[in-house]
């Protein structure tokens, strides 16, 4: 009964739409035609694989990577989609389908999955209800639920129960498995979390640095950051006079609206850095992560100000660096904690930074605790190929 309500509740939402789409049109909104379509034939015997949008595409590279010939994805968004056929060109992917009853019943039939993993929280009533009804095998991979969803799920479990009592629930945390229990999943487990799982590039990109120095990368920053970076550069200067500051915008087309206050270079136009440089621009793509390894610290973009979430602390962990995170970096908050990596106000950043590079015994015991915890996290695609029996 309660399936009937969601469905006749969803239809009833479908003259607004258009609304949405427009308002959601930056964020990657998709056509209501696209949400109707239902050919996928690459799917038949493959794993289904859901995703939300570009960071979960991105998140998800370590599981993809070992069963890319037996899988195919569904996104919810344009940008999702867009991301997933750059970095999987060879793997099937289209947008989820509209969740409405008789659409996700004739998907289904039509393109009949092995099995449904899902990753994190995305949670679609009429196909889980469907996959259920069908026993196609359901797994929530590196799920989590969050507090809010939490009490949600609890007020209306009596909806929700019957669908989750379906899914078997690979949890990225011992709070996220308790929560599953507590609402009832069919089998719960916990696998950890797929971000730990970052792998080193396969090819490192070359940078030559003149000198002995003391480097400071900042990774993946978004407007306002850089501005930081320069503040704790000139502060560093004093104490460390051959400090170099390596600046690497989420954005990179961002790159030519940096204005550096001192003598800079740009990694398209150099990899080498000459003594007189102070601050190294990266306006290239991909080779953050095999650039980490010249830093001597880590720090996160997307954390020292409100509104982006951060990003993964973990690309400069397993380099066996000191890893610094924001209090804004609320998307990788518990990362960081089971990393023991320092979350961190914008004015705690200089002296934190100053002790460690003044500090060898200090550098060194930040250094191995958080590599330790990064080996100790890591190993959660095997996991969660055996949970689903691949």
């Amino acid at each position: 009964m309660g399936i009937f309500f969601y469905n006749l509740l969803l239809l009833s939402t479908i003259p607004l739409y258009p609304v949405v789409k427009f308002a959601t049109r930056r964020r990657g909104s998709v056509s209501l035609l696209n949400r109707f379509k239902t050919d996928f034939p690459e799917l038949k015997g493959k794993i289904m694989l859901h995703l939300a949008s570009i960071g979960e595409v991105n998140s998800v590279r370590p599981l993809v990577n070992r069963i890319k010939d037996k899988v195919a994805l569904t996104v919810f968004t344009d940008y999702g989609l867009e991301r997933a056929k750059e970095i999987y060109p060879e793997i099937p992917s289209r947008i989820l389908p509209f969740d409405f009853y008789p659409v996700v019943k004739f998907f289904l039939e039509k393109n009949r999955p092995e099995k449904i993993l899902i990753y994190e929280t995305e949670l679609w009533p009429s196909l889980l209800y469907l996959a259920g009804k069908m026993e196609i095998p359901v797994f929530m991979v590196s799920g989590k639920i969050s507090e809010r969803s939490f009490e949600n799920y609890r007020k209306f479990k009596f909806f929700s129960g019957s669908l989750f009592e379906n899914i078997t629930f690979l949890a990225r945390s011992q709070k996220d498995l308790m929560r599953a229990k507590e609402l009832g999943f069919r089998k719960v487990e916990f696998a950890g979390d797929l971000k730990f799982d970052v792998e080193k590039p396969e090819q490192l990109s070359e940078l030559h640095i003149e000198g002995k120095r003391k480097v400071i990368i900042w990774g993946s920053t978004h407007p306002g950051e850089e501005e930081i970076a320069f503040e704790i550069h000139k502060k560093l200067k004093e104490k460390f006079p051959d400090i170099l500051t390596i600046i690497a915008p989420r954005h990179i087309g961002r790159a030519k609206e940096i204005n550096p206050p001192s003598r800079f270079a740009l990694r398209s136009e150099t990899k080498n850095i000459a003594k007189n440089i102070e601050l190294y621009i990266i306006d290239t793509m991909g080779e953050l992560s095999s650039l980490y390894r010249f830093g001597d610290v880590i720090v996160i973009g997307g954390s020292f100000i409100p509104g982006i979430g951060g990003h993964n602390p973990v690309e400069g962990a397993l380099w066996k660096k000191p890893v610094i995170l924001g209090i804004y970096g609320k998307d990788f908050i518990e990362i960081a904690q089971r990393l023991k990596a320092p979350v961190l106000k914008k004015e705690e950043i200089l002296p934190f930074v100053e002790k460690l590079l003044s500090d060898e015994v200090f550098y060194k015991e930040v250094s191995e605790t958080i590599f330790k915890s990064y080996q100790k996290e890591k190993g959660v695609t095997d996991r969660i190929l055996k949970a689903i029996g691949e």
